[in-house]
């Protein structure tokens, strides 16, 4: 069961991030004239550089498609998510998010990576003392999805990658208890 919303990462967005102008001044479009965490983050590392030996360089605006499709292809689930919070940054930043989940419905976290030179990123989910690492497949057609419940503040985490380049493209959503599929919770995990 997938899920599909209207919640698309902007190109334009991206390709500030990545051109390395973003610094705070502009804001991330939330309104409040603040760049969001996953931005702040992004804005830190300038453009990786293309790779040698006469390979086609990783392209940001074309990473950001394959990303937005991934995320698309794992929302294809015939569900109706509501659209919490949405963002990218590069692996060489990695991604520290906290969740406050104070809405009443569950969660689903969409995430995926499209790289030139890395296979796999860590995703560490937690909260309090309890942490579930996972392994995130970067270039998948699907991106990975994590279920959590409602009312259960949790952090995400991805460690900066500085062996390759890349991004990292994710995706909140709330979800009906009804369309939780698999475990209700990815951080406590569920016994078969």
């Amino acid at each position: 069961m997938r899920i599909r919303h209207a919640v698309p990462l902007s190109v334009a967005a991206l390709a500030i991030l990545m051109s390395g102008c973003a610094d705070g001044q502009g804001g991330d479009g939330g309104g409040d004239g603040k760049p969001s965490e996953s931005a702040d983050a992004s804005s830190q590392t300038s453009q990786p550089p293309a790779p040698s030996g006469g390979a086609r360089p990783w392209e940001p605006d074309d990473a950001l498609r394959r990303a937005e499709r991934a995320l698309d292809a794992a929302a294809d689930d015939g569900t109706k998510p509501g659209p919490v919070d949405a963002g990218t940054a590069y692996i060489g930043s990695g991604w520290n998010k906290s969740f406050p989940a104070s809405d009443k419905k569950p969660y689903r976290l969409e995430i995926t990576c499209d790289t030139d030179g890395v296979e796999e990123l860590t995703l560490t989910l937690s909260r309090g003392e309890e942490e579930q690492p996972y392994g995130v497949e970067c270039g998948d057609r699907e991106a990975d999805h994590y279920n959590l419940p409602a009312g259960k503040p949790f952090k995400a985490y991805v460690a900066p990658d500085k062996h390759g380049t890349g991004l990292i493209a994710w995706r909140l959503n709330t979800v009906a208890p009804g369309d939780v599929d698999g475990c209700d919770d990815d951080i406590d995990g569920c016994e078969d």
